[in-house]
């Protein structure tokens, strides 16, 4: 009986230790505060689109429409991640006009405020579409940065063309190491109670 109860205990402070390699979102933004007030500047044909139908979750999505201009109309988030590391930023999206050879949106981040931007992703020549998720594992330079910026730039050349971005979310997640450390304690654990 006192076996059982000491791996039990001890079951009981893997799994506390597991709990807290959880992912934590650091910032996230699904847009119904019906603003860009989450975001630090916004320019050209960014808007914002009430329809519960139409978003991913609640009632509000971000959405570049039509032409814009020749440098890109941008969404932008400045964030520091001091005292983060194991980076990830992720959103779901959405083509609800398709995007033609010519079309781009860019979905970028920089590490130094802004003196350079490196491309996370680019959408080009995506037919129109349901929802996807989209993350991104971010390097080792955006850990502990009080510079960090990301942005959403697109540059779109029709009056018809059109995309959506919605529940956005800048995370730190644990290294796949910690958590397959907790896993094989666990089964240890319980295996050494099993022989015995």
């Amino acid at each position: 009986m006192k076996k059982m109860y000491v791996v039990a205990v001890a079951i009981l402070f893997v799994f506390a230790l597991c709990s807290k390699v959880r992912a934590e979102t650091i910032w996230s933004d699904g847009f119904e505060s019906g603003d860009f007030s989450a975001w630090t500047s916004v320019s050209g044909s960014w808007g914002l689109v009430h329809s519960s139908s139409g978003a991913k979750s609640g009632a509000y999505r971000a959405s570049i429409d039509g032409e814009t201009s020749l440098d890109g109309d941008i969404l932008l988030l400045e964030k520091s991640t001091v005292g983060y590391e194991n980076l990830q930023w992720s959103c779901w999206y959405k083509v609800n006009a398709g995007l033609e050879e010519e079309d781009h949106v860019f979905v970028e981040w920089s590490n130094n405020s802004g003196a350079d931007w490196q491309i996370l992703t680019e959408y080009t020549k995506v037919p129109s579409g349901d929802w996807q998720y989209a993350s991104f594992d971010l390097p080792e330079t955006a850990d502990d940065n009080p510079l960090c910026q990301f942005r959403f730039r697109a540059v779109l050349g029709n009056p018809s063309d059109c995309m959506s971005f919605d529940d956005m979310s800048l995370l730190t997640v644990p290294e796949p190491s910690s958590i397959l450390l907790l896993l094989s304690c666990l089964f240890f654990l319980i295996m050494g109670y099993k022989l015995k």
